[in-house]
């Protein structure tokens, strides 16, 4: 049987295109994330649930011939290693299988993409990515041993850090005291809560609100993954589908703080994008209003106006009607927008340009239109920056790291380095 399963392997990892045109079509109507969300936990696949996620950025996904290829990997595993049974073993056996070559993968193996620490790139963020480069990231590479482990039986939970993975091998019923850490980026290295805790500067309330470091279900796993969808749609455009998709990570992990800080975020964004267009119909105003003043100014001087009318609308079109000035913000953020101080937000009415002679009347008009355009923006951009204020406070309340340090990516890259040199543990 193994010549069969070299050509198989082989085929799956290396022409994962070739082998993908070989699988049976899809079925015609895949479940969304939604209706995946309000299963039963025990009726959810994370490998078919993350291969969903994906879809949304790789519309082209054939996740049946991705399935099999974890069916497949499965099994292989089990025909080499399927008899050991302690823990410890079984962690040593599948680090082995996925990051060391030899026969049981036949030398192909998967590591981490130490070009993308920051994860940026999309296959770097989609399991699919992951099994067709075979390089990954703190995402993509903890979630395939999730994977693994669902097809083996083993009880192997997700578990959140601060804008990481990592795994838990943890007992049948959820007693989460259990501390059995694998660090899939390294190995299956194990790390310690503490030094997790302290690589990224945790904060302690965070730890007590379940925040980081707690063993997740899995909805609350699909929860922290649809944040990643959300913040590709936000990154594309499309305000709305992130904002649900974040609504529908707090309402699966309550604790998720980092899901009310960017749902916060988008409105903050969308504030800013109502001020730009608010100021930008209300210059376009101004140069409307202004090059009629300059026309009628013109007209009124060629029919005899009095030296003293020629004056007042000279000195109109030289200095014409100020439009509203934009908000003045007093409370700077990382994104450049600041909370609006109600005392300086545009004035909604004035008194029309008494000297304007009665034939070049536009100032009510200008003032009207003006108006109109703040009735129109100044509420949403209020109700925007009210909700960001209120997302944000509550991110903060649970706990949330806000500023990555670099000096982990660093250490994260060493520690790679010399699991390489090293060749496994």
């Amino acid at each position: 049987m193994r010549p069969i399963y070299s050509l198989l392997i082989f085929l799956l990892l290396c022409f994962p295109i070739f082998a993908q045109a070989q699988q049976k079509q899809q079925p015609a109507k895949l479940p969304i994330i939604e209706e995946i969300l309000e299963w039963p936990e025990d009726q959810i696949d994370i490998g078919f649930s993350s291969l969903i996620l994906a879809k949304e950025f790789y519309p082209d996904l054939n996740i049946e011939f991705f399935l099999y290829s974890f069916d497949y990997m499965a099994q292989r595993f089990q025909d080499y290693f399927g008899k050991l049974e302690s823990k410890d073993e079984r962690i040593r056996a599948l680090n082995t299988f996925i990051y060391k070559p030899g026969p049981w993968n036949d030398n192909i193996t998967f590591q981490y993409d130490n070009e993308d620490l920051h994860v940026q790139k999309l296959s770097n963020k989609f399991i699919n990515g992951y099994i067709s480069t075979k390089k990954g990231s703190c995402i993509t590479m903890p979630m395939l041993y999730i994977i693994l482990g669902e097809r083996l039986g083993w009880s192997i939970y997700p578990v959140r850090s601060a804008r990481h993975f990592f795994v838990r091998y943890v007992s049948k019923n959820l007693e989460f005291n259990f501390q059995d850490n694998i660090e899939a980026t390294s190995g299956g290295n194990y790390i310690s809560d503490e030094q997790y805790q302290k690589d990224v500067f945790i904060p302690e309330k965070a730890i007590k609100n379940g925040v980081y470091l707690r063993t997740l279900t899995k909805k609350q796993f699909l929860a922290s993954l649809l944040a990643m969808n959300a913040n590709e749609h936000f990154v594309n455009g499309n305000f709305e589908k992130a904002k649900h998709y974040f609504k529908q990570s707090m309402k699966y992990d309550p604790t998720f703080s980092m899901a009310y800080w960017n749902y916060g975020a988008i409105h903050f964004e969308q504030a800013k994008k109502l001020e730009k267009e608010l100021n930008s119909q209300a210059r376009a105003i101004k140069k409307r209003y202004s090059a009629m003043q300059v026309t009628q100014t013109s007209e009124w001087n060629q029919v005899g106006a009095t030296p003293n009318q020629r004056k007042q609308t000279t000195a109109l079109s030289t200095n014409p009607p100020q439009t509203p000035q934009p908000f003045v913000f007093d409370q700077p953020t990382v994104t450049g927008l600041k909370i609006p101080n109600k005392k300086n937000q545009p004035q909604t009415s004035s008194q029309p340009h008494q000297q304007l002679n009665p034939q070049l009347a536009l100032q009510p008009e200008f003032q009207q239109e003006i108006t109109e355009l703040e009735q129109k923006y100044i509420p949403q951009i209020l109700a925007n920056i009210e909700t960001y204020k209120k997302y944000k406070a509550k991110a903060e309340e649970l706990g949330i790291v806000k500023k990555y340090p670099e000096e982990f990516f660093q250490k994260q890259a060493e520690s790679i380095k010399r699991f390489n040199e090293k060749g496994g543990y």
